[in-house]
């Protein structure tokens, strides 16, 4: 009997660019003040880290929507509501 293991680190190359986004976009969080959870990179994580008092929110499109919400908040543009109150101006 013979057991053979392959240990070729390709998580590690799949997984090197979300590891760089992740930390250039907590630089980013620490240079804008913003301190504690940053539960707007949930979309980077399996198990969201939240506030005690919030539900985790585990919907990758919701996650991403935050993600985008934030960064355009950030820059002072306005929010993606998807309320569809443009056509009531």
């Amino acid at each position: 009997m013979q057991i053979k293991i392959n240990f070729l680190c390709r998580d590690s190359i799949l997984a090197a660019p979300l590891v760089l986004d992740l930390v250039l976009f907590l630089d980013l969080a620490h240079r804008a003040g913003m301190r504690g959870i940053q539960e707007w990179l949930s979309f980077y994580f399996k198990a969201p880290m939240h506030a005690p008092n919030i539900y985790p929110e585990h919907d990758i499109f919701i996650q991403l929507m935050k993600l985008k919400n934030t960064l355009r908040w950030m820059r002072g543009e306005d929010l993606i509501t998807h309320l569809g109150l443009e056509y009531y101006d």
